[in-house]
């Protein structure tokens, strides 16, 4: 009984080591080519994965108003390179409300990092992430309200990309009104690139209708994310919201990278957060498992003399 206490103990140890080795090779890096499997994500609101025209989705609001949905990553993500991240999705926002000026898409959905991962906010004109602090957002405006940038009273003038903060809707910290050239609730797909390099303290945010990296940033604000939120981990995801009009307002395909390392291909296939295979552990792991293999070594070795001394003794 005892030498298989201790090859017990030993198998035990080889499990924790293993554990060890799982937890520092979660590299911070995941993907979802599409959104059959919802592994690693956080669920919230009116938003669902859904099968529409043969494309695994993730619908953040459905076509009704007062809506408000979130998904978010369920693994919390250090930045502990100067808080730096890139990431690349697609989206597409279509089959809009009806207005006196038809069909106009509302209200937008926004990439949104921050510190809680079960998290919506309100509907409407906030985009799902109204009153979430910390946070910062990276909102794709859809419906122009009256303390939106360049407000006219035309609801077709004010198609906007914003740099936002705290949750807070109203003030937009950089943007850019695409109107004359990108309908984002369209119904089509449209690809974000957003950047952000710690070192700088630079967010870019890019986008494009094929999918292809644009060279130059379409909007750029310097920002600094560790003021931001501290030493807190962080969780990272969409928000989308509607209200007295609507949209459905779906992410079609995603990729994070917890470093400034811009991507550019669309990801191939699914791996959610802390699954990316070929990690390789830092040195405090390896340590760990050098120490780890010689204790499980040596119990297998004296397990191997007691099985011995059992046998012949």
């Amino acid at each position: 009984m005892r030498f298989e206490a201790i090859g017990c103990r030993a198998g035990l140890l080889a499990l924790a080591i293993g554990g060890g080795m799982a937890t520092s090779a979660q590299a911070q890096t995941f993907s979802y080519a599409n959104f059959i499997d919802t592994t690693g994500l956080q669920i919230n609101g009116s938003a669902d994965a859904l099968n529409i025209g043969g494309r695994d989705v993730m619908r953040l609001t459905p076509p009704q108003g007062a809506m408000g949905g979130s998904v978010f990553n369920t693994q919390a993500i250090a930045l502990t390179n100067d808080y730096s991240f890139s990431t690349r999705f697609t989206f597409n926002i279509g089959n809009n409300g009806d207005t006196p000026y038809g069909p106009i898409g509302a209200d937008g959905i926004a990439f949104v990092i921050q510190t809680l991962s079960n998290t919506v906010g309100g509907a409407g004109g906030s985009l799902g992430y109204g009153g979430i602090t910390p946070s910062v957002e990276v909102e794709f405006d859809t419906y122009s309200n009256g303390t939106d940038p360049d407000f006219n009273g035309d609801l077709r003038a004010n198609n906007h990309i914003a740099i936002m903060k705290n949750g807070d809707a109203i003030n937009h910290l950089a943007y850019s009104n695409v109107s004359s050239t990108l309908n984002l609730s369209g119904g089509y797909d449209i690809t974000a690139f957003v950047d952000y390099n710690g070192a700088a303290n630079l967010l870019e945010v890019r986008w494009s209708k094929d999918g292809l990296r644009p060279d130059s940033a379409g909007l750029s604000y310097n920002i600094d994310l560790a003021s931001i939120f501290g030493t807190n981990p962080v969780f990272v995801g969409f928000t989308g919201g509607t209200g007295a009009n609507w949209s459905e307002q779906d992410i079609v395909n995603w990729t994070f990278n917890a470093n400034y390392d811009p991507i550019t291909t669309p990801p191939t296939g699914t791996i959610p957060p802390g699954s990316t295979p070929g990690a390789v552990p830092e040195p405090a792991t390896w340590a760990m498992m050098v120490a780890g293999f010689g204790l499980v070594g040596g119990a297998l070795r004296r397990k191997r003399r007691e099985t011995v001394r059992y046998s012949f003794g």
